[in-house]
C-alpha cells in the first residue's frame, strides 16, 4: 500500500534496457541496462545515478551478498556468475565455479522472481535445481538448473529462468517465495528447500507478470502492466499506475519503503506505508 499522497517519481531516464536491479545493505538500487552491457547505482541518499561497471560480461541479474559483494548473472558463456566489488574499478571481478547443490542451512539461496513460463516436471514438480554459485564471503549462493550451468539454448537464444526472469530474491530455508510467470498467468507461492530447491508450489492470482515482492504485512506487488497490490489472502487491494510499464518491483532505500520500478528506458519509484520483507 503507498503512503499516503504518495506518487510515482521519474528517478533517471535515458536508459535502453533496464532490470536486473538488486538493493545494497545501505538501501541504494543497482541494475543492469543489458543493451550497453552497464551497471548502475541509484544514491537514495545523494539522488543521484552513477556508473559502477562500463561493459561488464553481458550482465542480466544482480544480487549482493553479506560482504557487500555484487553478484552478477552473465549471459555469457556456459552458466557464469561473477563477483564484483562496486566501486573497486582496478580490481578483477571473480568467476564462480558452479558447484552440486548440497543441504546449505545457514547460506540465503538467490533465487529467479519469474520467468516466461514456470516450467514443471511430468509430476507437476518445480524444475530441479542441481547447481549452486557460492558467493565469496559464503553467506549466499545463486541456485541454478542445469540448463543454466550447461548454457541451454531455444531456437538460439538461452532460456534458463536465471536469464529469462527481470530479477531475482533471496529466501532462507524454510522461506516461502513468490514466482511470477507471464505465460502461465498466474503467480504462485512455493517453499524453499535447504538446498535452493523449491516445491510446495500454490497457486496465489490467476495473474501474471515481470516482478513481484511483498511488504512485511504480506501484502504483494504484482509488476504485470500496473502494479496491482494485493493482501496475502489474494484480494487486491490498489493498483499503483508507473507512466511505464515496469520490470521489475523491489523494496529499497534505508527504511525499505522506497519500491523501485525499473521500466526500460527510465527508473522509477514510489514510497510505501510498509517496508518490503513479507512472505507468503
Amino acid at each position: 500500500m503507498l503512503e499516503t499522497g504518495a506518487t510515482v517519481q521519474r528517478l533517471a531516464g535515458g536508459f535502453d534496457d533496464i532490470s536486473g536491479g538488486a538493493v545494497a545493505a545501505d538501501g541504494d538500487f543497482y541494475f543492469v541496462d543489458a543493451r550497453w552491457q552497464r551497471i548502475h547505482r541509484w544514491s537514495v541518499a545523494e539522488r543521484r545515478l552513477s556508473t559502477v561497471a562500463d561493459a561488464p560480461l553481458q550482465p542480466v541479474n544482480l544480487a549482493f551478498d553479506q560482504a557487500g559483494n555484487l553478484l552478477v548473472v552473465s549471459y555469457a558463456g556456459d552458466g557464469t556468475v561473477y563477483a564484483l566489488k562496486p566501486g573497486a574499478s582496478d580490481v578483477e571481478p571473480t568467476v564462480l565455479a558452479p558447484q552440486a547443490a548440497a543441504r546449505r542451512p545457514g547460506l540465503a539461496a538467490i533465487l529467479p522472481v519469474g520467468d516466461w513460463r514456470l516450467r514443471r516436471t511430468p509430476d507437476g514438480a518445480l524444475q530441479a535445481r542441481p547447481h549452486h554459485y557460492l558467493s565469496p564471503d559464503g553467506s549466499c549462493y545463486v541456485s541454478a538448473t542445469r540448463g543454466f550451468v550447461e548454457g541451454a539454448t531455444s531456437w538460439g537464444v538461452k532460456d534458463a529462468d536465471l536469464l529469462r526472469a527481470f530479477g531475482l530474491q533471496r529466501a532462507r530455508p524454510g522461506d516461502r517465495v513468490y514466482l511470477t510467470g507471464e505465460a502461465d498467468v498466474a503467480t504462485w507461492s512455493a517453499q524453499v528447500g535447504e538446498d535452493g530447491s523449491l516445491s510446495d508450489a500454490r497457486l496465489f492470482v490467476d495473474q501474471g507478470g515481470e516482478g513481484v515482492a511483498a511488504d512485511v504485512d504480506g501484502n504483494v506487488y504484482l509488476a504485470a502492466g500496473e502494479v496491482y497490490v494485493y493482501d496475502r489472502s489474494g484480494t487486491l487491494l490498489e493498483t499503483i499506475h508507473p507512466p511505464a510499464r515496469p520490470t521489475q518491483v523491489i523494496f529499497g532505500g534505508p527504511d525499505r519503503r522506497t519500491l523501485f520500478l525499473p521500466a526500460r528506458d527510465a527508473l522509477y519509484a514510489v514510497r510505501t506505508r510498509r517496508p518490503g520483507g513479507g512472505q507468503p
